[in-house]
């Protein structure tokens, strides 16, 4: 029978509850009236017919502030208000329905993009996942005799999909095809091949990153849930550790909402919490049955998706079961933003539309919103930067208000935004992390390159997979390559600025001379920061100060000459500026 077809007469099915008690719940609706109420008194001034200025760039940056300030937000409490936890059930419960057979996990390597020492430590920690299990390290890209010997001395059973003396010329050139479902060079590739080698053995398996050390009751917390039948997956929060680097920390600010109430709000929702491909679990027969996993970067996704399709469901159980590292730099963390994003792009425009009709109006639902969110917020993040400089270059203003009562009527819907997120921080996983100018910078600077990923899928640019490098220490470099758009974004403002002033001079539209200003500064205090964080790190690890200076003396120059047109320009709008918020 069809699993789409099981009734919940004729399952034992994972019973859930509500996150929230009593009392959290009557805050919850009181912060849900107060937006609605702060969001009404805002739209109903803003959409008056007076206020409009042109009337293009007022409907586009209407759009891109409803997106950002006010349908982002509500998503965000819609879903925090149907959070739900599953109510655990013991592994021996699925083991005497029959359910939770044999169980391996799985961790995948490529040599030379992680160190010795990390592939060792994850091999001992699967090793100290105290439910029975048979313990697996994939290896790709080439074999590697050396982590061969390292997993027989740890007791862990070794894959490679490049061993030919072990499975001939003929299978290892089956396993690396150009095409999905044995792709060469990827992610999914080697787990298909793993599946394809060794699958019929096990009725479960884990799959960790690399860098993704379990805890020992790992498996004793996600596999009872596989008694219903329905379950495919069970997920857990994906959270990095290594918050002694800057980037690492500050995306684990910017995944906060996302590993805790999101993922409960979407299991309360629609009971298909998304799969994080750095750590889950999978009923594998579920998994052969939607051709393994999926290409694409976003496999995770994709296998959310098409699991989805076919009727099954996931659980999220909200526990720290698996600890990771996050980006070493920040050209690794713009690196892994590109490949997530147009790789979820990918997914949207050329699998969802083939995907929609089989899924449930809440499926749906959820589901473009996810995929949606790197092109609209990119989009949204695109207008709200360009309207100014548009405006100064037309000198026609977007909207006939002043600044004062602009920031009047919207400071109350930032602060209901901010409070609700505030309020909910107790669900937000890690808890113990507080919120820092790390993620900050790394907000300002992950629009740019999520709206370069989206104008590389719609014009078909093929890319490479991407695979992230871990544990290789040494200095870092000052990434000043990766920089030039956002250089190019400063000088860009600052040169329709001097545009402004040379052409008009003054006018009606002088005062979108502070949004042109505002926008460059944000830019330029990142690489600001980015700089002398940089240079901190270089002389922290025993470089002198001087030697450091001169290693980087293009950046310093880029960021000196920026610092000067910025500080020049800023200096001749300022009289305009004033002028325009005073009237």
């Amino acid at each position: 029978m069809s699993t789409a077809h099981l009734t919940a007469e004729m399952v034992e099915r994972v019973r859930v509850k509500k996150v929230m008690t009593p009392s959290q719940e009557r805050w919850y609706w009181a912060i849900v009236a107060f937006w609605v109420a702060v969001n009404s008194y805002y739209w109903t001034w803003w959409a008056q017919a007076g206020h409009v200025g042109d009337p293009i760039t007022f409907t586009v940056v209407s759009l891109a502030m409803f997106y950002i300030f006010t349908l982002l937000p509500s998503a965000y409490l819609f879903f925090l208000g149907l959070m739900r936890h599953p109510l655990h059930i013991d592994v021996r419960r699925a083991e005497e329905k029959g359910v939770v057979q044999r169980v391996a996990v799985i961790s995948l390597t490529v040599p030379g993009a992680e160190s010795l020492q990390i592939v060792e430590r994850q091999m001992r920690a699967m090793k100290r996942i105290r439910y029975h299990h048979d313990s697996w390290i994939l290896v790709d890209k080439e074999d590697s005799p050396e982590i061969a010997r390292l997993a027989r001395e740890l007791g862990v059973n070794y894959f490679s999909r490049h061993d030919v003396d072990t499975w001939g010329a003929e299978q290892v050139s089956a396993w690396n095809q150009p095409q999905a479902p044995f792709a060469a060079k990827t992610k999914a590739g080697n787990v298909n091949s793993w599946l394809d080698a060794f699958g019929e053995r096990y009725s479960h398996f884990t799959q960790l990153d690399i860098d993704h050390t379990p805890v020992p009751g790992y498996l004793d917390q996600v596999l009872g849930y596989f008694v219903d039948p329905l379950v495919a997956w069970v997920q857990a929060p994906s959270v990095y550790g290594n918050h002694e680097l800057w980037t690492a920390r500050g995306s684990s600010e910017q995944e906060l909402v996302l590993q805790g109430p999101l993922q409960m709000g979407f299991f309360g929702f629609s009971r298909t919490p998304f799969i994080i491909g750095s750590h889950c679990t999978y009923d594998v027969q579920a998994i052969m049955r939607i051709g393994g996993f999926q290409p694409t970067r976003a496999e995770d996704h994709l296998d959310t998706v098409c699991l989805a399709a076919q009727g099954y469901e996931g659980v999220y159980t909200p526990e720290i079961l698996a600890t990771g590292d996050g980006p070493e730099n920040f050209e690794t963390y713009l690196a892994q933003q590109f490949a997530w994003a147009y790789s979820m792009i990918q997914v949207l425009l050329s699998y969802t539309p083939r995907l929609i009709r089989e899924y449930s109006i809440r499926r749906g639902f959820q589901f473009l919103f996810v995929q949606t969110w790197y092109t609209f917020w990119s989009l949204s993040m695109l207008m709200l930067f360009a309207a100014p400089l548009l405006t100064l270059t037309l000198n026609d203003p977007i909207a006939n208000v002043s600044y004062w009562a602009f920031l009047g009527h919207l400071l109350p819907v930032s602060f209901a935004s901010s409070a609700t997120w505030l309020w909910s921080r107790r669900w937000q996983f890690p808890q113990n992390l507080r919120l820092s100018w790390r993620g900050v910078v790394l907000h300002i600077a992950r629009w740019v390159v999520v709206l370069s990923a989206f104008i590389q899928v719609v014009l078909r640019v093929k890319k490479p997979y991407m695979i992230t490098v871990k544990g290789m220490g040494g200095i870092p470099r000052f990434p000043l390559a990766v920089l030039v758009p956002y250089i190019g974004l400063v000088g860009l403002s600052l040169g329709v600025c001097w545009f402004y002033l040379g052409v008009y001079g003054g006018g009606p539209s002088q005062g979108y001379l502070f949004f042109a200003l505002k926008g460059a500064m944000l830019f330029w205090l990142m690489l600001v920061i980015l700089l002398a964080h940089d240079v901190y790190s270089v002389t922290k690890s025993g470089t002198a100060l001087l030697q450091a200076l001169r290693a980087r003396s293009a950046a310093l120059a880029t960021v000196l000459s920026l610092t000067a047109l910025l500080t020049v320009t800023t200096v001749n709008s300022a009289a305009l500026i004033m002028q325009a918020l005073t009237n």
